[in-house]
């Protein structure tokens, strides 16, 4: 209607960027099935990212190889539970006695990409009942690897561990 605002430009940058990411979901989803159909193309995508990441997920949750899994480690505390079936991709964890900055600052040095969660208006609801004011975030997506989840768990090894 003619009394409606329109606030700025469009983003046309994300319009045509948004034909490469459907190329690349159904390249993806091309990858995993034999379908011509772009729908279950998409779908059969879709259905490999989330098995790729929950494997990921419970690798680092559980362990690889002769690495103990964070619900393993000595101190260390899993956000939202070891076994919580709502989980995609994403751990977010706390050593006892380790201020979360530090960890983070650690993983990232030693190659292994992490990021800070305050308690702030992004993620106070979750952290400030638990009484934290900080956690580590571990995300995970399909191009992650079980290499990047040793390298993270063997850091993690080294860090809970007592000298």
């Amino acid at each position: 209607p003619a009394e409606n605002w329109e606030l700025g430009t469009r983003d046309t940058g994300a319009y045509a960027t948004m034909s490469d990411v459907v190329d690349y979901i159904e390249w993806l989803g091309s990858q995993v099935c034999d379908s011509d159909n772009q729908r279950t193309r998409f779908e059969a995508a879709g259905n490999a990212i989330h098995d790729h990441e929950q494997t990921l997920t419970d690798a680092m949750i559980h362990g690889t190889g002769n690495l103990p899994g964070l619900a393993e480690m000595a101190h260390v505390h899993i956000i939202g539970g070891v076994d919580n079936p709502a989980r995609e991709g994403l751990v977010s964890i706390y050593v006892d006695g380790i201020n979360s900055k530090d960890v983070v600052a650690r993983l990232n040095s030693e190659g292994v990409r992490t990021h800070l969660r305050k308690a702030d208006h992004y993620s106070g609801n979750v952290l400030e009942p638990l009484g934290l004011d900080s956690c580590i975030r571990v995300s995970m997506c399909h191009y992650n690897s079980a290499a990047e989840v040793a390298q993270f768990l063997g850091v993690m090894k080294n860090i809970t561990s007592p000298n």
